[in-house]
């Protein structure tokens, strides 16, 4: 117990010499370990909101029963959260899931602070390494699954590359950002399809077996992870597949002629369902419970019912001006669609309905483009939105979203971004993946 006071008393050195102009040794009184036990809570509450979550939950709470008292009061963990994200947190603190659920405000303050003390020392913590002279074209879609062992990338080379995120290593053990061209995947088909490949999917993203492909030569195709990557079927769907998304052996696709085809892996190629909900081209897709959000060219959301066959809602208007709806983020909590202008617009999960925009990019001077959301990501907590300017942002899941950190791909041109077990990937315009990998993930134990 000594010790973990001790800790305490280090953390609230380190805090009055942050605060502190003059630069004299700080002395710790020797009595602190008794007038910690014996402060009031107030003082104390007080105290733990300048201290890591992380440390309050897994190392202060253990010292004894009083403090493991103090630090179940959710109302610690709530100011501390609000000291953060200084815009309503949830987002949406009116949902119906909250009268059903509790928040849990202890996990989601940890998870906040893990992730900024991440990202906002990035070159600290994580390697960045960008894989090239492998596609021979744009990288338009990225895929991790499980558990980010597994990376799948496609383009405009036609092909289809199949990585083991192990696999992916810096070449200069100290430099924060590497250019690597050594580095292959484990399986790549340059025949995969005859036109570009626009989009990926996974038939269970925790223990997937199957990747789903669509492609612009009129096609979705299976591919076997077990069975050396190999073709398992060939969906028809005669027009262009700009979107997919899947379920064990159920795989939809969003197509370029309007319309959404259903198909079963266990039926054959041609589609068991389809449906028209836009005006448009079809360009994002996805899945929520039993149902499906798309978003299209014509700058609507439309809500699909899979198990009832029809649609729950559609032409819900996403108020983009000039721009066109891009990616959308779906989570019980929150549904936000990113746009081609550099908003999201955040929409109710519950009864889909378009609530409020914010600006993430500004509109820059017309002499330059503007800022395309390419790829939304949340948890509870976080945000990260990707930028096709070669821009990641990183944000508390509050409205309007704060940004605590920001980092850079090294090309301008990033198409598309997946976020899974601390690992973040996008794929450019350059040809390249760009992986964010943990640096405590290499160790010099490695053979």
């Amino acid at each position: 117990m000594c010790d973990i006071l001790q800790s305490v008393k280090d953390q609230l050195t380190d805090i009055e010499n942050d605060f502190t102009s003059e630069q004299e040794d700080y002395e710790v009184d020797d009595n602190l370990d008794c007038a910690l036990l014996n402060m009031p809570v107030e003082i104390i509450l007080n105290i733990c909101s300048f201290l890591d979550p992380h440390f309050l939950r897994n190392t202060l709470s253990k010292v004894c029963k009083r403090f493991d008292d103090i630090l179940a009061d959710e109302h610690l963990w709530k100011n501390w959260i609000h000291s953060k994200a200084k815009g309503a947190f949830p987002p949406l603190p009116h949902l119906r899931l909250w009268e059903e659920v509790e928040v849990n405000w202890e996990d989601i303050c940890v998870e906040m602070d893990i992730e900024r003390k991440k990202w906002a020392n990035v070159e600290q913590t994580m390697k960045h390494i960008a894989v090239k002279d492998v596609h021979f074209a744009s990288v338009d879609t990225v895929l991790l699954v499980n558990n980010a062992e597994i990376c799948v990338s496609g383009g405009r080379d036609r092909g289809i590359a199949l990585w083991r995120v192990q696999d992916v290593k810096p070449s200069v053990e100290n430099e924060y950002c590497n250019i690597v061209t050594d580095v292959r995947p484990r399986h790549i088909r340059y025949d995969s399809h005859s036109g570009w490949v626009w989009d990926l999917a996974a038939d269970n993203m925790e223990a997937a077996t199957k990747i789903f492909s669509a492609s612009w030569d009129n096609t979705v195709k299976a591919w076997d992870l077990e069975a050396g990557f190999a073709c398992l079927e060939t969906f028809q769907c005669g027009m262009s597949a700009l979107s997919v998304v899947s379920e064990g052996n159920i795989v939809m696709a969003g197509l370029y002629s309007k319309k959404v085809l259903s198909f079963d892996l266990r039926v054959g190629p041609s589609p068991i369902s389809s449906y028209k909900p836009h005006r448009g081209p079809v360009l994002a897709l996805h899945t929520y419970n039993n149902m499906v959000a798309s978003v299209s060219e014509d700058k609507t959301l439309a809500i699909w019912d899979k198990v009832a066959g029809k649609l729950l809602k559609n032409d819900i208007k996403i108020p983009t001006d000039k721009a066109y709806p891009v990616c959308i983020s779906w989570c019980p909590t929150a549904m936000y669609v990113g746009d081609s202008k550099g908003c999201v617009h955040l929409i109710n999960p519950e009864d889909h309905v378009y609530l409020k925009s914010h600006e993430i990019w500004p509109e820059p001077p017309i002499i330059r483009p503007s800022s395309k959301i390419t790829s939304c990501y949340q948890s509870q907590g976080t945000m990260v939105l990707c930028s096709d300017r070669g821009e990641i942002k990183f944000l508390y899941n509050c409205y309007p979203p704060q940004e605590f950190a920001s980092i850079k791909a090294t090309t301008s041109d990033v198409t598309q971004m997946r976020y899974l077990n601390d690992i973040l990937v996008v794929g450019t315009c350059d040809s390249a993946l760009e992986f964010w990998i943990p640096i405590d993930r290499f160790t010099s134990t490695e053979p």
